[in-house]
């Protein structure tokens, strides 16, 4: 029977590890927590870093997505606008189709000129501001077309679209491309050299496409005013009845007065001269209907009849400069598109009372004017020496 006391042989009393090893063995255990200590905290740092990194690379996706969402969805609204309309002397509106004309708008001293490939006019000083300071400060972009749409657009532009640049002096400022409506006809394809692709532009409140004001049409362009001249720089007004020329006369300046003369070039007497003043200053400024030329001019057989025939009035209107701008007016058959075809007395009229058609000579066009707008000026002989007679106009 084993003797629990008793010990195996070679066994001593002394403790198995000596207080020496103890102490190196807790150094080693020490060593060993710290390894893994620090293991721990450079793992969890190297996580901290790694958050960082993807959060900082998110926000840089995120603030360049967003840039370019902007340039491409209106945000930034500079893309499109002028910032300063005032500041723009030039215009150039250069189609993509090489089957059609220019328009180059410019600034001569204070006054707006617009001139293609064959001629040069006077401009329309209201559509140029309407562009400027109307479309060219309020288009920003509603949304940039679809995937589907882009090629399509994309390729329309290029076919048919019009480079809009804007100058001051030589400078350029801006420069858009400017196509068709979308399929609503409440945007126009528009496009920008910062943008990725074509977008959908609109004006705010404004139910419409803006394509027409990028017109190619210089009649468009062209200002209604057909004669241009201040009270003071008109030297003589001289009014002719083909047919009647006993209702012709003349009212012209002279040694620092303003006279009257009858069709044969006599001086007419007492007349007073403040009527013979208000009667050329009527004619500081005449002009036609506004917009495109009429459509008769795209019919010249039809035109061409109406210019050989004799007109019911002619205007002569003499500058203090020499200058002479010679209006002849001719009247409009009634149609059915008449406003009034029946008169008072309940007879067809055989022309338009209130509507006619003017040229200037040297041009070729034939233009449409009101009668409330020259019937005023339109004066017989007998209604400058007393107006009280008639106060009507001949026509």
């Amino acid at each position: 029977m084993l003797d629990p006391s008793a010990r195996p042989s070679g066994h001593s009393d002394k403790p198995r590890f000596s207080p020496k090893c103890l102490k190196l063995a807790g150094n080693d255990n020490f060593e060993m927590a710290s390894k893994h200590v620090n293991f721990a905290i450079s793992y969890e740092m190297k996580r901290l870093y790694l958050a960082i990194a993807i959060l900082g690379i998110a926000l840089i996706s995120f603030v360049l997505l967003r840039k370019n969402l902007n340039s491409t969805t209106g945000g930034d609204l500079g893309i499109l606008k002028l910032q300063n309309p005032k500041q723009i002397t030039k215009i150039l509106l250069a189609p993509n189709n090489k089957k059609q004309d220019y328009i180059m708008l410019f600034k001569q001293g204070q006054k707006w000129m617009v001139k293609n490939s064959k001629m040069t006019e006077s401009a329309d000083t209201h559509a140029v501001r309407e562009l400027l300071f109307w479309v060219m400060t309020k288009a920003e972009v509603k949304n940039p077309v679809s995937d589907a749409a882009k090629d399509n657009v994309t390729r329309e532009l290029a076919l048919n679209g019009v480079k809009a640049l804007f100058y001051k002096g030589e400078t350029e400022i801006q420069e858009i491309y400017v196509g068709s409506a979308t399929p609503d006809q409440l945007g126009t394809y528009m496009y920008h050299k910062e943008m990725e692709r074509p977008a959908v532009v609109q004006i705010a409140g404004f139910n419409g496409y803006l394509s027409p004001y990028f017109t190619l049409d210089i009649d468009a362009w062209r200002s209604p005013v057909i004669l241009d001249m201040q009270a003071e720089e008109i030297a003589s007004v001289k009014t002719m009845w083909p047919g009647q020329e006993q209702d012709g006369f003349e009212v012209r300046r002279s040694n620092g007065t303003i006279e009257l003369l009858n069709h044969q070039g006599k001086r007419m007497v007492d007349v007073p001269e403040n009527r013979l003043m208000a009667y050329l200053e009527r004619f500081s400024g005449i002009s036609r209907e506004y917009g495109e030329t009429a459509g008769i001019n795209r019919k010249p057989k039809m035109r061409d009849s109406i210019l050989r025939s004799a007109p019911f009035c002619i205007l002569e209107i003499q500058g203090t400069n020499g200058t002479k701008t010679n209006l002849q007016f001719y009247r409009i058959g009634v149609s059915n598109e008449t406003y009034a075809p029946i008169t008072r007395d309940g007879q067809m009229p055989n022309y338009e009372t209130d509507l006619y058609w003017v040229h200037v000579t040297g041009k070729p066009e034939l233009w449409m004017i009101q009668g409330v707008v020259i019937n005023s000026r339109l004066k017989t002989l007998k209604q400058i020496i007393q107006p009280e007679i008639n106060t009507k106009s001949k026509p």
